[in-house]
C-alpha cells in the first residue's frame, strides 16, 4: 500500500466541508485506493459532494457552467471508483455508487465525518431520482411583510443571487436611505434564495434587541428539531460560538433587518449604542469566519466594522441601493391610479430620485387633494411636506452638528461637489480638509450624499428641505431684529403713519 502526505486544506472552493469531515485521512486514504494523489479538480468536486453540492450545482461554482457533464465525469470514471475501492479494503464488501446522493452516507458511515454536539441533519434513505436529496427545510419569517406586489430590483437581485449562491459571501449589506426599499428587497431575496439553505430566519431589529436575547431566539429556532439534545449557553461569546457551529454544519440564511436601530445618533456614522456594544464583534465574527451560510443586513448606515472588512472579492459585501428605474416608477405611478403626461412623471421621479416610498406618499397626496391629477399638484413648486417631511427629518436627526453643517454648505452651492476644488478658500467656515472629508464620507455611507468617482451631490429633496430651513431661519432673524434706536421705530416695522 502506497503512502501519500497531503498538505492541510486551506483554500478553494467548499472548503467548509473541513469542519465536518476528516479532509486528510479521506485525501490519504482515496489516494492509496488510486495509487496515486488526488488532482486539485477531484478534491474540489468531492468536497462539494461532502457539503451536499450536485453535481449540477459544482459544475456552475466551478466552471460557472449549467451542465454538469464534466463533473459527472470525474465521478463516474473517477471518485466513484476509489470510494468503491477504498470501502472495500476496510470492510471486504462489494458496494456499487450509483448516484452522487449516496457518497456522504457511505462515507459517514465509515466514519471519516467529525463528531459534532450539534443535531445531525437526517441522511437520506433511499437513493432520490432528482439531482437533490430530498431535506427538510425549515423557515422563520418573522414580521417579514408581503412582497407578492413588488416593483423592479431585477438587477440587484441577480448581483446579490450571485454573491450568496455562486460567490459563497458570508455578509452581505442592502444600504439606502429610508424608504428606497431595503426591507421589501431583503424579504424579496430570500424568497428567490430560499432553496439553497436548510434553515432561514428573518427578524427585524426595529425594537432593538439584546444580541444575548436575538441569539436565545435564533438558536432556539435552529435546536428545535432535537432540542432535547440541545443546552443553550449561558453567555453572549458561548451562544456566539454555538450560532457559528450552526452556520458551519448547515447551510443558513439569517436576514436582520433595520440594523440601524443598534445605531448611536448625533454621532459620525456606523456607531454602535453602548448597549449595543457586543454586536461589533459579533458581526466581524461573522464576516471573518469560516462557514457555509449567510448572514444579509439592511441598514441606512454602513457598518464601520463591515466596512473594514469588505471588497468585491472578498465574502463580505455591501450594495446600495439607488432609486427605482422610471420604468419601475412608472409602474407605481399606474398602480396608484393617477393620470399624468410622459413630462410629467418624468419630472416627479426626478424630483424624488426614484425613492419608492417617497413617490407613494406624493401619489397618495394628490389623489386626496388633487383628483389624481399630477399637474395641478406640479404648479405649486412644492417638494417636501407631509409624510416627505418626516421621511427626511428621520435620517436628518441622526447627523452629527458637523454632518449637519456640510449638508447645509452643500445645499447653499447648489451644485456638484468636486474634491480637487476643496481648497482652503471654498471650505465649509472654520472646518478643516481632512474634517470635510470624514464628514462627506460619513454622509455617503449614510446615503444622504450620492459619490461618483471623486464627486458628491445633494438628493433634490434634502437641497429643497435644507433651503426651506435656511429660509424660516433667515425670516426669523430679521423678525427678531433689536432696534439699536429705542427713540425710533425700526424701519421693518409695519407701522401706519399719520
Amino acid at each position: 500500500m502506497m503512502l501519500f502526505t497531503l498538505k492541510p486544506v486551506q483554500s478553494g472552493e467548499f472548503i467548509e466541508a473541513a469542519y465536518n469531515w476528516k479532509l486528510e485521512k479521506l485525501y490519504v486514504d482515496l489516494a492509496s485506493a488510486k495509487n496515486k494523489g488526488l488532482t486539485p479538480v477531484e478534491k474540489k468536486i468531492l468536497r462539494g459532494l461532502l457539503c451536499g453540492y450536485s453535481p449540477r450545482e459544482i459544475a456552475d461554482i466551478i466552471y460557472q457552467s449549467s451542465s454538469s457533464s464534466s463533473v459527472r465525469v470525474y465521478l463516474s470514471n473517477g471518485l466513484y471508483k476509489y470510494i468503491e475501492v477504498m470501502l472495500y479494503s476496510q470492510t471486504s464488501q462489494q458496494i456499487k455508487i450509483s448516484h452522487w446522493s449516496r457518497v456522504t452516507k457511505l462515507l459517514e458511515e465509515a466514519g471519516y465525518k467529525l463528531a459534532s454536539t450539534l443535531p445531525q441533519p437526517v441522511a437520506p434513505t433511499s437513493i432520490e431520482e432528482s439531482d437533490r436529496p430530498e431535506v427538510r427545510q425549515t423557515f422563520d419569517w418573522g414580521e417579514a411583510v408581503d412582497v407578492s406586489i413588488f416593483y423592479g430590483r431585477e438587477k440587484e437581485l441577480v448581483q446579490l443571487q450571485n454573491w450568496i449562491i455562486k460567490d459563497r459571501c458570508r455578509l452581505v449589506s442592502l444600504l439606502g436611505m429610508g424608504g428606497i426599499g431595503k426591507t421589501t428587497l431583503s424579504i424579496k431575496l430570500a424568497e428567490q434564495v430560499q432553496d439553497n439553505f436548510k434553515y432561514l430566519i428573518w427578524r427585524s431589529l426595529n425594537h432593538a434587541p439584546r444580541l444575548q436575547e436575538l441569539l436565545a431566539d435564533l438558536l432556539q429556532f435552529l435546536a428545535q428539531e432535537e432540542s432535547s439534545q440541545f443546552i443553550l449557553a449561558e453567555t453572549t461569546l458561548e451562544r456566539t460560538a454555538q450560532l457559528l457551529e450552526f452556520f458551519r454544519k448547515y447551510r443558513c440564511l439569517l436576514v436582520l433587518d433595520n440594523v440601524d436601530a443598534l445605531l448611536k445618533p448625533h454621532a459620525y456614522v456606523g456607531n454602535f449604542r453602548p448597549e449595543y456594544e457586543e454586536y461589533r464583534e459579533f458581526f466581524q465574527k461573522i464576516g471573518a469566519v469560516l462557514h457555509q451560510s449567510c448572514l444579509v443586513l439592511t441598514s441606512r448606515e454602513k457598518l464601520k466594522e463591515v466596512a473594514a472588512i469588505e471588497g468585491v472579492n472578498l465574502p463580505v459585501r455591501s450594495l446600495e441601493l439607488k432609486g427605482l428605474s422610471e420604468v419601475d416608477c412608472q409602474e407605481i405611478i399606474k398602480a396608484k391610479g393617477v393620470t399624468c403626461s410622459e413630462y410629467e412623471w418624468r419630472l416627479l421621479i426626478n424630483r424624488y430620485a426614484g425613492n419608492p416610498l417617497a413617490l407613494k406618499i406624493v401619489l397618495t397626496t394628490i389623489l386626496e387633494l388633487f383628483d389624481g391629477k399630477v399637474s395641478q399638484f406640479l404648479k405649486h413648486n412644492l417638494l417636501v411636506f407631509g409624510g416627505v417631511r418626516q421621511l427626511i427629518e428621520e435620517q436628518l436627526t441622526r447627523l452629527c452638528e458637523t454632518e449637519k453643517q456640510v449638508l447645509y454648505w452643500l445645499a447653499v452651492k447648489q451644485d456638484i461637489l468636486l474634491l480637487s476644488e476643496t481648497t482652503e478658500e471654498a471650505m465649509p467656515p472654520g472646518m478643516t480638509k481632512g474634517e470635510l472629508w470624514e464628514t462627506l464620507e460619513s454622509l455617503v455611507r449614510r446615503s444622504l450624499i450620492y459619490k461618483h468617482t471623486t464627486s458628491f451631490k445633494l438628493l433634490p429633496i434634502f437641497k429643497e428641505y435644507l433651503n426651506q430651513q435656511l429660509s424660516k431661519q433667515n425670516n426669523l432673524q430679521t423678525e427678531v431684529i433689536p432696534n439699536p434706536n429705542p427713540g425710533k421705530l425700526s424701519s421693518s416695522t409695519n407701522v401706519n403713519e399719520t
